[in-house]
Parts: structure tokens; sequence; C-alpha cells
């Protein structure tokens, strides 16, 4: 398989539902190095902002977009995106891959639209391209920055001259960072790393955490397979470094431990305590039981699959992480295709949610015991707004203070504290330290 067939094939399986990192996992080995970094370049440029380059390339196309193909419709927007941003591959040589797939897929007149369209993209799409960044109208601002344009709204009115902020920091390229296990040195990897062609250095955020250059498929990193290094991004990592702050002994709950990546930090800063973790997904919680086998952390810890919403911990937690399921509005620079599915009726689904995990997070709180509540988005409705519900309705809730401060922070308006994504290596995060005081009570069930 040749790159430019791979990143079809991805770009199907976006389509049908499935996410990018997936899909190309799946199709990597039957690539060379060179292919998957194409594969994946195309794939993921594309989805940042497809929605502006189906407005390019629909300038040029002379014909009804229902008139062609669904795979010729894939092939265009593949290719105006590969030659507006992909500079570094010839443009030429990309719309003659693409041509060449629809004819053998037996479009002869899929191909001959994307061979003129494209031609035409590449000569004359810049002016195009210029022209939308340069508007100051709503619809050309969402199409350049990539985000739905009803989520543009929200963040103008959640932070007013802030938000245009956001939208130039929808446009910043993530690349990797990895968490570095206990008794590793980084500087070890590092210098690893740079032996194979890896540029990378301590971060000045984290600690025991490490800044690549680039994107890396995370096997590559040396340590990897080993455990003694994990891809994780710097703001997920200081949900961890949130909760060290904060603890004071006793045991933990996990109320949502998804493929496990919180878990194994967790387990890293916490080795003595009792640590427990629910997930709904049986999928995402064998995957979590194969990140610990990975990590080497299976004594004291507990996966049990089931919904957080019912499942009772063995004992009264001291601590709780909730990681709630979100919109994951903060990482769509890193996993594009879910602004693409967020609609405003699964946000209001995902607030409801939201409200009555942390509802039930602090229930299960001991007395004294605090819920570190997080999110990977940027909206206020799965944030601030989930806080205030909870704690107006229980007067032994108490919010504390956050343990962190500098350029890189946020005060949510009012409750919790954001990490600003102004990094390659920094997502979009929520968190808000919830205290439950000492005459409240904890439930049995």
């Amino acid at each position: 398989m040749r790159g430019i067939e791979a990143a079809l094939k991805v770009w199907q399986d976006v389509k049908a539902g499935k996410f990018a990192s997936e899909s190309i996992r799946s199709v990597a080995d039957s690539l060379s190095p060179g292919d998957l970094v194409l594969a994946s370049s195309l794939v993921y440029c594309t989805l940042r902002r497809q929605f502006l380059w189906k407005e390019i390339y629909s300038h040029f196309l002379r014909v009804s977009p229902g008139g062609i193909s669904q795979y010729a419709g894939d092939a265009l927007c593949l290719g105006t995106a590969g030659i507006l941003e992909l500079r570094t591959f010839v443009p030429k040589v990309l719309v003659n891959g693409l041509v060449q797939e629809l004819k053998k897929r037996g479009d002869e007149r899929g191909a001959k639209i994307v061979n003129a369209v494209l031609r035409r993209v590449a000569e004359e799409g810049w002016l195009q391209l210029k022209k939308i960044e340069e508007s100051g109208a709503p619809k050309d601002q969402a199409l350049a920055a990539g985000v739905p344009g009803w989520v543009v709204s929200s963040w103008r009115n959640s932070w007013g001259d802030q938000g245009k902020k956001l939208l130039k920091m929808a446009r910043i390229r993530p690349y990797s960072s990895f968490r570095i296990s206990p008794g590793t040195a980084p500087g070890d990897l590092s210098s690893a790393a740079e032996k194979k062609g890896i540029r990378c250095w301590k971060s000045p955020l984290v600690p025991n955490a490490l800044r690549l250059a680039a994107t890396i498929y995370p096997p590559e990193f040396p340590g990897y397979a080993e455990g003694r290094a994990t891809p994780q991004t710097e703001s997920s990592m200081l949900v961890g470094e949130v909760m060290k702050k904060v603890y004071k002994g006793g045991s933990i709950l996990e109320l949502c431990a998804g493929r496990g990546i919180k878990t194994g930090h967790i387990l890293s800063l916490f080795p003595d305590a009792r640590v427990e973790s629910f997930e709904l997904s049986p999928a995402k919680s064998k995957a979590a039981m194969r990140e610990m086998e990975r990590l080497g952390k299976k004594s004291n810890h507990i996966i049990t699959t089931g919904d957080a919403l019912s499942l009772v911990p063995a004992v009264h937690p001291a601590l709780i992480s909730l990681d709630a399921p979100c919109s994951g509005s903060g990482t769509w620079n890193r996993h594009p295709e879910g602004k693409w599915r967020l609609t405003p009726e699964k946000l209001d689904f995902l607030a409801s949610l939201q409200i009555n995990l942390l509802r039930r997070a602090v229930s299960l709180l001991a007395p004294g015991g605090i819920v570190v509540y997080s999110t990977c988005s940027l909206l206020k409705n799965e944030n601030e707004n989930v806080v205030a519900q909870v704690i107006s309705e229980n007067a032994n809730l108490v919010e504390m203070s956050f343990p962190f401060s500098g350029a890189r922070f946020r005060k949510g308006r009012p409750w919790g504290t954001y990490v600003w994504p102004e990094l390659p290596w920094l997502d979009g995060f929520y968190m808000a330290v919830i205290m439950k005081k000492s005459g409240g009570k904890a439930i049995d069930g």
C-alpha cells in the first residue's frame, strides 16, 4: 500500500466513524516510513480544516458536488489540503497519485474532474485561502480556524477577546510529549532519542517529561516498549500533578479510567496508595489492563468494568480523579475528527452526564475527601457550569485553591482553572479541585 492510497482509506474510515489514529495504526505495518508520514500528514491536515478545503475546491468545481462520486469528493478534499498546506510535497505528484487511485476504481469521469480541479487549486487556490484567512466575517474565521461556527460563537460569548486567541491556537500543530517513569533518568532517554534522530528536551512545566520537536509514532520512542516512556500531553500530566499537591493520604478512586494513560501516571505518583479504577467500556478497560502490563504496574491496583454511576468502591476514597467523558474540544488539534462529530445536542447530553458523574463522585467521598474534576474541553457547558450546578446543590462542598499558577493557566468564570493550549505540547484542559467538608457523609451504594 502506498501513502496516497492509505490516506484515502483512512479518510473513508474516519467518515465511517473511526478515529484517524486507530485507522492509521491498522495500515502502518503495510507502509514504508515515508508513506506512513505522507498518509498521516495528509489525513490530519485535511481533517483539521476540512470545510475550508471543501469551500476552496468548490470554487473551481464546474459541476454540482452531488454530481461526482463520493470517492472523487474525498480525493478533492485531500488534494486541496495537501496542495495548500503540505508544502513539502510536489503538487503534481500528489494530483497524479489521486487521479491514478480513482482510475484504479474505475471512476474515469471522477479522475478527469479531480485532475482539472486540483490543477486549478495548485495555480489559484492560495488566493482563495488568503481571502478567507484575512476576512473578518464569522463564517470565514471559523473556516480558517477549522472550528465549527457554533463553537466559535460559544467561545466568544465565554471569553470575549480571549476567544480570538483560541481561534489562533486552534491552528497550532501539536507535538508529542512523553511521561518518563520513575527510576528512569529523562536525560538517558533524551540521549537515546537523539541518537535515533529524535530531537527532545526536558519540559520546564511538568516534572519527568520530555518534549519532542515533532509528532512521533509512540513505539519508535526509546523506552516505550519497556514501559519507561509513555505518550501523554503535558496538560493531561498536570491532572496527576494537581492530585499530588492536594493528596493527604488514603485510598484513591479513578472514576473514568479510559485506556489507562492517566491511571499509569497516578500509580507512579502514589506507589504506596490503594488505587481503584472504574471504566464503562470493556474495550477501554482491556486496553487499560494492557497499559498496566506494559508499565509493570499491577500491584495495589484494581480495574473494574462497569458504570461509575452505580459501581461502589471497596473503600471510601479520600481522593477521586474524575476525568469526565467530554467533547474533547481542547484536543481538537490532536484529534480533529471529534469537532466535526460534535453537535449542540450531543454537548447537552455530555454536560448532563458530567453533572451526574460529579454528583456521584462527591457522594462517594469520605468526609474531608477531595475530587479533582477534569475535562479536555474548552467549553463552559462542560466545565464551570457543571461545577456550579453540583456545588450549588450541596452545602458541604467547597472549591479549593488551584495549586499552580502562571502564564499557561486561566481562571474559570468563576469556577475551576483552564490550561491554555498555547504550546504544541499543551491541550486545552479544565480542572476544579472540590473538597467535601468534614460534616458531609459518604454513601455506601
